[in-house]
């Protein structure tokens, strides 16, 4: 099976092939937008596969949380690329793509968080157990505090994973946590794949995939806030 993995859904950008046992990855994190970076990692990454869209059985794509425009820019891809060869597409969660970047040899708690402003996060907690990720609670946006107060009911080391690090690190306090090394906080295209063929059973035709968003736009929440609703 060969399967294309895209991730446009945070800061960086990641493009992965899973092609039979053998893995290919390209990834940026150099502050250039999406629109800028995606197509020619797909481009690079599948060269160095040596397929074509043809050759392609399944695509895997960040559904979210993330950027609002950032996972337009994967979906409309993903489904341009899908469309004319009618290859399925399957949705994972970014916050699950993050943690099992950094599951790799790791046994304890993940947190994979991710800035949404305002003092919020996207996350999602999971534990790794005997090379296993283990999700403990669905994907959710809260306050940095509230995130802080839910951790501690965990007794295990916890290590933060995701560009909300960051922010975390800045305003927690009452409680120990490490955050992950470098290579390990961002979402990348080989992970996206394995999760891609985990989850193949829940492919989807690309003219029905959709984006998940845990909050509004910030757009649709000023106007909320201007005049008390979307109306």
């Amino acid at each position: 099976m060969t399967i294309l993995g895209i991730d446009s859904a945070s800061v960086s950008c990641s493009v992965g092939v899973l092609k039979g046992d053998r893995e290919y990855e390209q990834f940026v994190n150099n502050g250039l937008t999406h629109s800028q970076t995606l197509l020619p990692l797909i481009d690079e990454v599948t060269k160095n596969a040596e397929i074509c869209a043809s050759d392609i059985d399944l695509i895997a794509i960040t559904k979210g949380p993330g950027s609002f425009t950032g996972l337009r820019i994967g979906m409309a891809t993903a489904k341009g690329i899908a469309a004319p060869f009618d290859i399925p597409c399957v949705c994972i969660s970014t916050l699950e793509v993050i943690a099992a970047t950094a599951s790799n040899g790791f046994e304890g708690i993940l947190c994979a968080v991710m800035d949404a402003r305002c003092k919020q996060v996207y996350n999602a907690i999971f534990e790794c157990k005997n090379g296993e990720l283990i999700r403990l609670c669905e994907d959710r946006a809260l306050s940095i505090a509230d995130l802080e107060e839910d951790l501690k009911k965990y007794d295990k080391p916890i290590t933060l994973c995701g560009d909300g690090f960051k922010v975390c690190d800045s305003i927690f306090s009452d409680f120990e946590y490490k955050i992950a090394d470098e290579q390990f906080r961002f979402p990348h295209g080989k992970d996206i794949c394995r999760l891609g063929e985990k989850y193949k059973d829940k492919s989807l035709p690309a003219e029905k995939i959709t984006p998940t968003y845990l909050r509004l736009p910030q757009a649709s929440r000023e106007l909320i806030k201007k005049r008390g609703s979307l109306k």
